[in-house]
């Protein structure tokens, strides 16, 4: 590399990176440049037609153009291959721009044209490309690991069981949806999902995909969970890629973990994909924080249900988030005030949260109940209990 400057510090990081053994040929060697010692051979000193000799690459990346044009003619009198980062066209290779996340590498390149675009592409897409594209790749990695394995241990109809997917469909649209809900969606044969999981979510499966809707529907009759358990051993034994698509997490209020041990009983492997919860996701797109200094600083989150009837005991905490207690509300009020909460604690229902229909009644605890009815409240609707609702009135998110 002739040249200590700017440029020679932006193509060191890249060329150390593959493992090259790097000689810096350059009276002076920039602050940033400097950094890379020792890892990198520095000959302070002005360029030498004899420098290139048996050379693999020569980056001719100096201020001076008439350096330049000396490192590129030395080096086709010696054939050997120079980057010229003032004329691309008087140089005979290339560097792209590399962007890379763990297992996943993407390469920008205008062919030497207009190296400012280049740099400017990378930057976007670096700030896009985030490291959960490195997770990602690793999940991807680790899914195959699986798939491996359960090749060596077929199921007693001699199929291959593929891991079951447990995937959380956060509480609404698809940017709400993790990077391991999509990929698995993907790659999924079998997609066994909650009733309110958004249509657009679905798309994301192959048109080949089987879709089976489970219909579970709180406080009206709908499919038992041991039927939804019984599908989904049924599906994985039979050798079919398996992904079970819940609103929200799989694991708070979904009966997630009932699922993973009737798979379990099975003999199926099973791996959980968390999913944005509702608890806090529908909270916050309707501009209300749980928490908030000075205001609220703990909040619990409780079912309206417990077994079969209204759930007792509620914790106490500067906000209470509740699920599934729209409908119990008379029979529930009651346990929130010896529980301790004021008539007057200012409440929300929030109606369909994450989609596109959310809407949401601000008012207090006593006539939460008459204002959802007033104004036809149906499920699913998120209830929060505190402060914090109040303080959120006049900041709504726009």
């Amino acid at each position: 590399m002739v040249g200590g400057g700017s440029v020679a510090a932006r193509k060191l990081p890249e060329l150390l990176a593959c493992g090259a053994r790097v000689t810096v040929v350059a009276p002076e060697l920039s602050l940033p440049a400097q950094r890379f010692l020792p890892g990198v051979e520095w000959r302070p000193r002005k360029f030498s037609s004899e420098d290139v000799r048996d050379q693999y690459l020569v980056f001719a990346c100096t201020s001076d153009p008439g350096v330049n044009a000396e490192v590129s003619e030395a080096c086709r009198i010696m054939r050997v291959p120079c980057n010229r980062a003032d004329a691309a066209a008087e140089g005979n290779f290339i560097v792209p721009g590399v962007i890379r996340r763990g297992a996943v590498t993407v390469s920008v390149s205008t062919g030497g044209q207009a190296p400012s675009l280049t740099r400017e592409l990378k930057q976007k897409l670096s700030a896009f490309l985030g490291p959960e594209w490195a997770t990602l790749a690793a999940q991807r990695a680790a899914r195959r690991e699986e798939d491996a394995r359960a090749a060596l241990s077929p199921g007693a109809a001699g199929k291959i069981l593929h891991p079951v997917l447990l995937v959380g469909a956060g509480p609404g649209g698809r940017e709400l949806l993790t990077l391991g809900a999509a990929e698995a969606l993907g790659n999924a044969e079998v997609v066994i999902h909650d009733r309110l999981v958004a249509p657009e979510i679905l798309d994301l499966a192959p048109a080949a995909c089987q879709r089976v809707s489970a219909e579970k529907r709180g406080h009206f009759e709908s499919e038992r969970q041991e039927h939804i358990n019984a599908q989904i051993v049924a599906f994985a034994s039979a050798g079919k890629r398996v992904v079970r698509l819940k609103g929200g997490d799989p694991f708070v209020f979904g009966r997630g973990f009932e699922e993973a041990l009737a798979l379990e009983a099975a003999g199926i492997p099973w791996r959980v994909l968390p999913g944005v919860s509702s608890v806090t996701a529908v909270p916050a797109l309707a501009g209300i924080p749980v928490t908030h200094r000075g205001v609220a600083r703990s909040f619990a989150v409780a079912s309206g249900m417990a077994g079969g009837g209204v759930n007792p005991d509620f914790p106490k905490a500067d906000t209470l988030v509740l699920l599934m207690a729209l409908y119990r509300w008379d029979e529930i009020v009651p346990a929130l005030i010896r529980a301790g909460y004021a008539p007057k604690t200012p409440a929300a229902a929030i109606q369909s949260g994450g989609l596109p229909e959310a809407r949401m009644c601000r008012t207090t605890l006593a006539r939460l109940r008459e204002d959802t009815a007033r104004l036809g409240f149906d499920s699913p609707t998120l209830i929060v209990l505190g402060d914090v609702v109040a303080l959120s009135e006049s900041r709504r998110p726009r």
